[in-house]
């Protein structure tokens, strides 16, 4: 799989903060999750074919996504979404969801601002045409 992010965009670009030897494993784990809230589209045309518009905020979206899994996890594996559970007489409450926590990234598992900008290439609208 080919990398629509370096190391070097990230690091010199981006400006991002992931130890160098690891990088390419978290790109990568973004990579995947903006193709799938895409819905394969960018692999489908290819990511020469978008506009520079669309490739700029692809690239953004993953950076921001990459640090997300580096804090987070690809899927939030520590669970942060569950509210309460209960096992035999022991339960318990972890913190309240508050309205945030339900916006369609959260939902995603991503970072607010890798979905926003991912959202600005129409790669996600269910009327997108590829026009190239």
């Amino acid at each position: 799989m080919a990398l629509y992010v370096n190391k070097e965009y990230y690091l010199d670009t981006f400006k991002g903060t992931i130890p160098e030897n690891e990088i390419e494993k978290y790109l990568k784990l973004a990579q995947n999750k903006i193709d799938r809230i895409t819905l394969n589209r960018i692999v489908g045309i290819g990511f020469e074919n978008l506009t520079e518009f669309q490739k700029e905020k692809v690239r953004e979206a993953i950076c921001y996504q990459a640090d997300y899994i580096k804090e987070n996890g690809y899927n939030d594996e520590d669970n942060n979404n569950i509210s309460s559970y209960s096992v035999l007489d022991i339960s318990v409450n972890v913190k309240d969801l508050s309205e945030e926590s339900k916006t369609k990234a959260k939902k995603e598992c991503m970072s607010e601002i890798a979905y926003d900008a991912i959202i600005q290439t129409g790669l996600t609208s269910r009327n997108w045409r590829f026009n190239g």
